[in-house]
């Protein structure tokens, strides 16, 4: 099966696959060489559509490759994601009651009562509750690695997924509040070839992903493979 077919199969886009590539939860067992792009077979069909189901009930990655390595069974990882889940819940009504009382309170932000507001958090936070914080609202997904290159030998213009040539993603956590500084290192070597002419292209460089989510800059260099 082709990318598009087994997306389309499935009810995902290419960003969930990788998700799970790089979270080490699956294989495909036709892995993309030169510029052939995955195979995917039955057996990578049954698997991811595991991966799906486990994941819409909850599990997390790290959760599935858990059970994959045998260190947990089923029973205990879903007791342990319902504590989480229930942990979220409570956090989430607790700023659920703390908006219903900024609207009770008729609360303005230009004369916003901080102290006031911050008393009462600090209040509940001292007893054990919890509020939905920052991390809880901003979900994790890299910018994109896909990009489009001309063949220095041929001209022709060509998309290519530099997730297949990835050897280290680098994470310096900052001290700013705003989270890690995520450094995406690729090299193809000689491993692409031009789907026009044939030629071995070399593609090496560096993609720069900071704040999470967000693209910030590039180094990316395209040349002809010289052993």
């Amino acid at each position: 099966m082709r990318p598009k077919e087994i997306q389309e199969k499935l009810g995902i886009d290419a960003d969930r696959i990788k998700l799970f590539k790089r979270e080490d939860i699956f294989f495909p067992e036709n892995p993309p060489s030169g510029n052939r792009s995955t195979d995917y077979t039955e057996t990578d069909f049954e698997n991811l559509r595991l991966l799906v189901v486990l994941t819409k009930s909850g599990l997390t990655c790290s959760d599935i490759r858990k059970l994959q390595d045998g260190e947990w069974n089923l029973k205990e990882a879903a007791v342990a994601r319902i504590q989480s889940i229930d942990a979220e819940i409570a956090r989430k009504r607790n700023s659920l009651a703390l908006l219903s009382e900024l609207l009770d309170d008729k609360a303005e932000f230009e004369t916003f009562d901080t102290e006031h507001y911050w008393n009462a958090i600090t209040k509940k936070e001292a007893s054990g509750e919890k509020f939905i914080d920052i991390e809880d609202m901003y979900g994790y997904r890299p910018v994109s690695l896909i990009r489009i290159f001309q063949c220095p030998y041929c001209g022709e213009e060509y998309e290519v997924d530099l997730e297949d040539y990835l050897y280290d993603q680098s994470s310096d956590e900052r001290e700013n509040g705003m989270g890690p500084d995520i450094v995406y290192s690729f090299n193809s070597e000689n491993s692409y070839e031009c789907p026009k002419c044939g030629k071995v292209i070399h593609i090496d460089g560096w993609i720069r992903e900071y704040p999470v989510g967000a693209y910030d800059s590039e180094d990316i260099n395209l040349g002809v493979w010289e052993e």
